[in-house]
């Protein structure tokens, strides 16, 4: 199983690691150009990850859990089950959705249903 904050820190690690090497092809890009004489000629190709939305679905893989009181914490520490065919196999009313909201002005944003 895994841990929900370790999915969603993944996904948004990913996403930054995939900026940086657009920006490092880039910078390869204007090297190659400026070497070749025509940098004034080209336009460099850019990438720029904007805003993002982004929503999970998972279920709480011990339910029972759930009626405890849990600080904030233990509940970012809960075990969850995200694959599709495992989610597939449960009933709606255990499936979880999580949306969050990743902006470069305003950060991160999470809504529950």
């Amino acid at each position: 199983m895994a841990r929900l904050q370790d999915v969603i820190a993944s996904v948004l690690r990913d996403v930054l690691s995939a900026q940086h090497q657009a920006n490092l092809l880039t910078e390869s890009l204007a090297d190659q150009y400026r070497e070749a004489g025509v940098m004034h000629q080209l336009n460099l190709p850019a990438v720029t990850i904007g805003d993002l939305e982004l929503s999970f679905r998972f279920a709480i893989e011990d339910t029972c859990e759930l009626f405890e009181e849990k600080s904030e914490d233990e509940i970012k520490a809960l075990d969850v089950i995200v694959d599709a065919e495992q989610l597939a196999e449960l009933p709606e009313s255990a499936i979880h959705n999580i949306t969050l909201k990743v902006s470069t002005r305003n950060g991160v944003k999470i809504s529950e249903t």
